[in-house]
C-alpha cells in the first residue's frame, strides 16, 4: 500500500507564479514515475491547502471571476494530479488546517467568550452543536467544508461531517483501511487573549471516538489524519488523544503544520502507534534554511509484515526548479529503509510476481 503525504501547502498569491511556473511539471512527472514504480493508493492532505483563508488567490487576475479559493485550488493543485495519473476523487484525502478558517466569518465578541469559556467538558457541547450543521461556532470552516462535501458526494464509502469526516478505502486484495479525517482546526483563530493560558487549542478529541465508531469491526488499519501534532492541543486534549491513539488502536497517525519533517512514537502497555509529519509542501518555494524547504514524502506501507517498508523524502530545490531525493532528512539516499513496525495483525494478501524479478535463466520465453 502507497500514500503520498502532502501537508501545508498554502497556495496565495505569494507563492502560485512559483507553483504554475516551475513547480507543478515536476511535481506531477515525479508522482507519475512513482506511481509507475509502484501504485499510489491515496493522497492525502493534512491541512493548510490554502494560505489565510484563501483571500489573496481571489486578486490573482485570471481568478477574477471566482468567489471560492478552493474551486481555484481544485483547478490548479488537484486536477492536474487526476489528469496525469487518471486518478478520481476517492484517490484524495484532505483536513483542514489553520490558515483553511475565513476569518471574515468570525464574530470576535463571540471568539473571545469561547476562548474564555471552552475547556474539555464545554468543547463536547460544541461539538454535539456542530453535527446539525454550521453555525455561529464553526462558521469559518464553512468553506472549505462545503468544497469537501462537494468534492466527495460520489465517493463510495466516505461519510462526510462537519467535524470528523471518515473513508473506507479497500486495496486490490481486499484489505479494508479506514482514514479518520479529523476537524482539528475549526477553533482556529489569530485572536489572542491577554491571559496566556487562555489562548489553548480546544478542538473536541471526541472527534477520535466518533470516527473510531464508525469503522467496522473488519477494518483490518485505522489510519489518522489531523493537521496539528497532539502537543499543539490543550494538555487535556493532548492527554486524551494519545490515550485514544494507543486505546483505539489507531495505527498511523499523519499530520502537518510545524512546516518540519518528524516522527511521533505514541507507545504504552495498551498499544502503539506511528506518526508522521510531514514538511510544508509549497508555503515559501524560495526558502533557504533547510529544515523549513518544501517538499513531501511517500510512505510504503507493506500489509503482510505490517510494517512501513520505506518512506521516501523529496524536496523541492528553487534554483533546479526541480525535485531531488531529501538526504538530509533520510541520509544516505533521500529513504528510510528502517522498517518502523505497525501494531496492527499482519495480513496475508496475495503476492504478485513481477516480470522482472524472474530468474530469466530458467524461463527460456523471457
Amino acid at each position: 500500500m502507497r500514500i503520498v503525504h502532502i501537508s501545508d501547502i498554502h497556495l496565495s498569491d505569494k507563492n502560485f507564479s512559483e507553483f504554475e511556473n516551475n513547480y507543478r511539471e515536476p511535481f506531477l512527472q515525479l508522482l507519475h514515475d512513482e506511481h509507475a514504480k509502484e501504485k499510489i493508493d491515496t493522497i492525502v492532505i493534512t491541512g493548510d491547502l490554502v494560505d489565510q483563508g484563501g483571500h489573496s488567490l481571489l486578486k490573482i487576475g485570471k481568478f477574477s471571476s471566482y468567489d471560492d479559493p478552493y474551486k481555484i485550488f481544485e483547478e490548479e493543485f488537484i486536477l492536474p494530479i487526476k489528469d496525469k495519473l487518471g486518478f478520481d476523487n476517492s484517490k484524495f484525502l484532505f483536513v483542514p488546517g489553520n490558515h483553511d478558517i475565513n476569518e471574515n466569518d468570525i464574530l470576535w465578541v463571540t471568539e473571545k467568550k469561547l476562548k474564555r469559556d471552552v475547556n474539555e467538558e464545554s468543547i463536547k457541547e460544541l461539538l454535539e452543536q456542530n453535527k446539525t450543521g454550521i453555525n455561529v461556532n464553526n462558521d469559518r470552516i464553512k468553506l472549505f467544508k462545503n468544497f469537501e462535501r462537494k468534492f466527495h458526494e460520489n465517493t463510495s464509502n466516505y461519510v462526510f461531517s462537519y467535524n470528523e469526516s471518515t473513508y473506507l478505502y479497500e486495496t486490490a486484495d481486499k484489505v479494508k483501511i479506514g482514514y479518520a479525517l479529523i476537524n482539528d482546526s475549526w477553533r482556529c483563530s489569530t485572536c489572542r487573549l491577554h491571559e496566556e493560558e487562555e489562548n489553548v487549542l480546544y478542538f473536541g478529541s471526541n472527534q477520535l471516538y466518533d470516527a473510531f465508531n464508525v469503522f467496522r469491526t473488519d477494518v483490518h488499519v485505522k489510519i489518522l489524519l489531523t493537521h496539528h501534532p497532539t502537543k499543539s492541543y490543550a494538555k487535556k486534549e493532548q492527554e486524551e488523544v494519545e490515550r485514544i491513539l494507543l486505546s483505539k488502536k489507531y495505527h498511523l497517525h499523519l499530520f502537518g503544520h510545524s512546516h518540519h519533517h518528524k516522527y511521533e512514537n505514541y507507545i504504552s502497555p495498551n498499544g502503539k502507534c506511528f506518526g508522521i509529519m510531514a514538511r510544508s509542501a509549497l508555503n515559501k518555494p524560495s526558502e533557504t534554511e533547510s529544515k523549513w524547504q518544501p517538499g513531501f514524502h511517500i510512505i510504503d506501507i507493506n500489509l503482510n509484515k505490517a510494517i512501513i517498508s520505506a518512506i521516501t523524502y523529496y524536496k523541492y530545490m528553487h534554483g533546479a526548479c526541480d525535485f531531488a531525493y531529501d538526504t538530509e532528512t533520510a541520509l544516505p539516499s533521500g529513504i528510510d529503509n528502517t522498517q518502523h513496525s505497525l501494531s496492527f495483525d499482519k495480513i496475508i494478501t496475495s503476492t504478485i510476481i513481477k516480470k522482472q524479478d524472474l530468474d530469466r535463466s530458467k524461463f527460456s520465453n523471457l
